[in-house]
């Protein structure tokens, strides 16, 4: 059996050379100092630095503590809910920030500590600094950052470590300590290091004690503003120090009278005060447990409605026994009658009575209803788990796919409700995860282990980052970002699996920006077209909304294409090419307009597609991709294939479930002759793949829901094995499975 551990809290703060008798940026979620063995999710410390011109950095650093207590409302593991807990305080910063005037704005960094059982979980974002300093070694975290190395804030580099409030998605940076007897955890601001080195500070830590500790902080400052929470983790049952001690007045033994003795009586039971910190664990974990167990069961039968019946009774007599009976206090001592015993007063009876017989009935039927709780419980989780078995004996039985579909996906939904009853049985999890391959593998999912994050793009003061459309040709890489009305080219390195590092403004056009005689307007999309006919190179191609068309040579920059028919355009969604002809999809017109190249640019009159004896009807189309056939994808996942502006089939046979709010559609190859369809189906969170006959092929999923809940766009090198997909405002590279 481990050693149970508690802690010793103690806390300095200095804010313009002022001692702070309650700081606004330190947070200890304690329900006991006892740390929580196996159960819970234990107890939770908060560190909050915040910098710049905030108009109140106390509320900003209040609401901060409070953001990050959203650790307890999770029910994942604790490593996931710190992380969780730091992005919303960083959704939230974000927020305050985006909605406040530019010289109100600010950004702050946090250090969240768990600790339970003798573990402890660290997440740090931003300005963070934390010490771990053990019998045999001491530890830095982080132990680079330009936050703590940097001079001045402008030196600060924020791509890599950026703080929180600056960008909209962030990833912190998470740890996992072992700790034991003795270890003093020192959460600081980053001044710190610059009031002393990490030997100074290791030093101050003399005989493991907080108080004495935090007097040698507070010498090393030398009046700096400072913030230091300590927690030092000993023993549950070692002696306090005499500082820790509580000093108590002994109170003279006195005799008490029967109604006073039964009313201390009674308030021991009902309001014990604990002893010692094991009693308070005990009755944390213990109301710990019933927290879980009520939350866990949704019994919509006499058993639920009895416990919250009883469980309200029980707190009503309590409140009223504590109101009606009387503090003990000492008895006046009369004279006894000579010759008789001393008699209980009739009043000194009634008290005895109520005192006795309402606990007493109290207790049995609370016993009662919990027991009866205890059997519908087990007998539904008994009920729920033979339905799983009879659900997987069917899909074992069962020859069509579709039907073994429904029986796995009906046990997946039966176990998902078993484990809300009994979180911690790792054998439904085991279960669950054997049932979830099955669907896997009738489905022909593919599971994506790795997403090489090449770049996340910023929102602007002035527009949030909505990225559309990528596109890569050789080691170049050109992202157009709707959101901020900009068009982006990098490059990537040797290997082909990051970017490369640019000097100066990666931007190859903007909104606003003039070309010739026209202004650039809100953009539209990018195409790379081929060389072929009147062009003699490969170029990228950028349109806007206005009917403007630049083209970007590497060689000669961005010139402006002349374009006929733009002001008959009502509302064009995207743009393709196919060799050298350029494609506009228009659906408020409901067309699709084909421009073939001249010597100039694309100045004769555009063709309509499709041919007029065919209904085509593009009118909910939200993109399109040409590889000679040319593939419209529609907002209800509906997808048409067209050749030559004929309609072709394209039934999406075989598919599982029908894509949902699809955002992108990709086509390989030539023809019939190779490559496949590629769609990004934002509503499932995966990427379909077809081959050109409209059948099924496989799809794309991730084992973790962050890299695939907003796709938007997808780039496929199918020579190379790779795809470039854009979530969200990242992109990111997967190697495709063989």
């Amino acid at each position: 059996m481990s050693t149970r551990l508690r802690t010793l809290v103690d806390s300095l703060s200095i804010v313009d050379g002022v001692w702070q008798e309650k700081p606004n940026n330190l947070g200890v979620i304690e329900r006991s100092p006892i740390i929580p063995a196996r159960r819970g999710r234990g107890n939770l410390y908060v560190l909050v630095e915040t910098v710049g011109s905030f108009p109140d950095h106390a509320q900003i650093q209040r609401q901060i503590i409070n953001v990050a207590q959203e650790y307890y409302r999770t029910s994942r593991s604790i490593t996931t809910g710190i992380r969780m807990a730091i992005k919303a305080v960083n959704d939230y910063l974000f927020e305050e920030n985006l909605n406040a005037p530019r010289k109100q704005r600010g950004i702050a960094g946090v250090t969240c500590m768990v600790l339970r059982d003798q573990d402890a979980y660290i997440g740090q974002l931003g300005p963070a600094l934390l010490y771990h300093v053990g019998k045999e070694e001491s530890q830095r975290f982080p132990k680079e950052s330009t936050w703590l190395s940097s001079e001045k804030l402008q030196d600060v580099d924020i791509t890599e470590h950026p703080p929180l409030g600056l960008r909209r998605h962030v990833e912190p940076e998470l740890l996992h300590l072992y700790m034991r007897e003795g270890d003093v955890f020192i959460l600081a601001s980053t001044s710190l290091v610059k009031a002393a080195s990490d030997d100074e500070i290791v030093s101050a830590v003399i005989h493991r004690g907080v108080h004495t500790l935090r007097e040698n902080l507070e010498r090393l400052a030398q009046g700096r503003d400072l913030s230091v929470l300590i927690v030092e983790v000993l023993r549950a049952d070692q002696a306090p120090a005499p500082e820790e001690k509580a000093r108590t007045r002994p109170i003279a033994e006195e005799r008490l009278s029967l109604r006073a003795r039964v009313s201390s009586v009674l308030r021991g039971l009902f309001l014990p005060a604990p002893e010692e910190g094991f009693e308070e664990e005990e009755e944390f974990e213990a109301e710990e447990e019933k927290e879980r167990f009520s939350l866990a069961i949704d019994l919509k039968g006499a058993a639920e409605s009895a416990w919250r019946t009883l469980t309200r009774l029980g707190r009503g007599l309590v409140a009223l026994l504590v109101r009606m009976l009387p503090e003990a206090e000492p008895r006046q001592r009369t004279k006894p009658r000579r010759g008789r015993g001393v008699i209980a007063a009739p009043g000194d009876k009634k008290w005895l009575w109520l005192a006795l017989l309402i606990p007493l009935l109290v207790i049995v039927l609370f016993a009662l209803a919990r027991y009866q709780c205890g059997r519908s419980r087990q007998a539904h989780l008994t009920q729920l788990l033979q339905a799983v078995q009879d659900a997987k004996a069917s899909a074992e039985a069962s020859p069509v796919a579709a039907d073994k579909r429904a029986s796995l996906r009906q046990a997946l939904t039966l176990l998902d409700e078993a484990l809300q009853l009994t979180p911690e049985d790792e054998r439904l999890v085991v279960d669950q995860q054997e049932i979830q391959k099955q669907l896997d593998s009738i489905n022909l999912v593919f599971r994506v282990f790795y997403f090489g994050e090449l770049k996340e793009f910023p929102d602007t003061e002035t527009a949030k980052c909505q990225l559309s459309t990528v596109i890569v040709q050789g080691i170049d890489v050109y992202v157009l970002d709707l959101g901020t009305d900009r068009v982006y080219k990098y490059l990537l390195n040797q290997n082909r699996d990051g970017l490369q590092a640019l000097e100066g403004e990666p931007a190859l056009l903007r909104k606003g920006d003039q070309r010739g005689e026209a202004i650039v307007d809100e953009l539209l999309d990018i195409v790379w077209v081929e060389a072929g006919g009147e062009r003699g190179t490969s170029n990228l191609l950028i349109l806007d909304k206005k009917g403007h068309i630049l083209e970007y040579d590497p060689s000669a920059d961005l010139k402006l294409l002349p374009i006929a028919d733009s002001s008959t355009w009502r509302g064009p969604v995207a743009a393709a090419a196919y060799y050298d002809n350029l494609y506009v999809l228009d659906p408020l017109a409901n067309r699709v307009l084909k421009y073939q190249p001249t010597g100039t640019g694309y100045d004769l009159p555009a063709l309509d597609y499709f041919k007029a004896e065919i209904s085509a009807n593009v009118s909910n189309a939200v993109d399109m991709s040409i590889d000679g056939n040319v593939y419209v994808l529609h907002s209800d996942g509906t997808i048409s294939k067209y050749l030559g502006g004929a309609d072709v089939p394209f039934p999406q046979s075989n598919l599982d479930e029908p894509l949902k709010a699809p955002t992108c559609i990709f086509a390989s190859g030539y023809l019939e002759q190779e490559g496949y369809i590629y769609v990004a189906d934002a509503g499932n969170q995966r990427v379909v793949q077809f081959n050109k006959d409209g059948e099924f092929v496989r799809q794309l999923r991730s084992r973790e829901p962050e890299y695939m809940d907003e796709l938007r766009s997808l780039f496929v090198d199918e020579a190379a094995k790779k795809l470039y997909l854009v979530n969200g405002s990242k992109l990111y590279l997967v190697n495709l499975p063989e």
